[in-house]
């Protein structure tokens, strides 16, 4: 009996003492020095907080792996070395892996503005209609959702493997216009004083940065969706938002109410995830902002 008393005990407090260990890939030496992924770390710690009352410990860890999107994506699929990524979502993406839906930019990941050549503001006054803009090059990442989603809009695109690379291309005028997310522009025109904001478009097209698990970990993304809820729901995800460095004043500084918003369709987007920006609404944080 005692034997069996203590089997018993074991197993009920397992759960609780169960410590849920996240392995993440840190990638940043392999793009610009501005670290966006402490943004991400940031609001995962977070989710992981809210969520101790319910799920308990955790262990965050921080492990050198991941040459590029894709293939941060495809250890995390395969459960080699890391269980956790965040990224733009897609159908093939959420397939693979096991999507939080909570965007964890609340929409401004969909919300571009351009880097463009500093003196060359005046290529993009002179155009007379979106159709001339969709003639000329804009960079992006070789496996990027954004490729795709701005070809299936009939836009021109110059593509690179390696994310720092563009920066430079863009410099020596191996296309016309890199669209970044707002966040990211006003960060990455620091570190690149050739380039220069600009000033008159907007473009949008719904695109939300999700946590993605490893199929086998399904806990732990229940965790994080459970985390993030809490934090939606108590205003401490919007005040995180307010006040990080990485996002604070973005929209402000877009001076968005004097852009031209071009809004694209993106194909890549399950249902579910279609669902998901209905019932949050956050995606109104840009397109509510600028000029039809």
């Amino acid at each position: 009996m005692k034997g069996f008393l203590l089997l018993f005990l074991l197993s009920v407090s397992w759960p609780v003492l169960a410590k849920d260990i996240i392995n993440y890939s840190w990638y940043g030496a392999h793009r610009t020095s501005i670290k966006y992924d402490k943004y991400y770390t940031d609001v995962l710690t977070l989710a992981l907080e809210k969520s101790k009352a319910k799920y308990g410990e955790y262990e965050l860890n921080k492990i050198n792996a991941g040459m590029s999107q894709n293939h941060m994506i495809t250890l995390a699929s395969k459960n080699r070395l890391v269980n956790l990524v965040w990224t733009m979502t897609s159908r093939d993406r959420e397939d693979k892996l096991i999507p939080v839906r909570f965007p964890l930019l609340k929409g401004l990941g969909g919300c571009r503005i351009s880097l463009i050549r500093k003196g060359e503001q005046h290529r993009f006054d002179e155009l007379t209609s979106i159709t001339e803009l969709a003639k000329f090059n804009a960079g992006q990442g070789t496996m990027w959702p954004d490729t795709v989603i701005l070809n299936n809009n009939n836009f021109q695109v110059s593509t690179a493997r390696e994310h720092a690379s563009l920066y430079q291309m863009l410099a020596k005028g191996r296309f016309d216009y890199f669209p970044r997310a707002i966040h990211e522009a006003f960060n990455e025109i620091q570190q690149f004083p050739e380039l220069a904001i600009e000033q008159r478009f907007v473009i949008y097209y719904d695109s939300p940065f999700f946590f993605f698990v490893s199929k086998a970990y399904p806990r732990i993304a229940e965790r994080i969706q459970h985390g993030l809820t809490l934090a939606h729901h108590d205003g401490s995800f919007d005040e995180f938002f307010a006040s990080h460095e990485i996002t604070k004043g973005a929209i402000e500084k877009a001076n968005l109410h004097n852009r031209e918003v071009i809004v694209l369709e993106n194909p890549l987007l399950s249902k579910e995830t279609q669902r998901a920006l209905i019932d949050l609404k956050f995606n109104a944080t840009c397109i509510g902002n600028a000029q039809n």
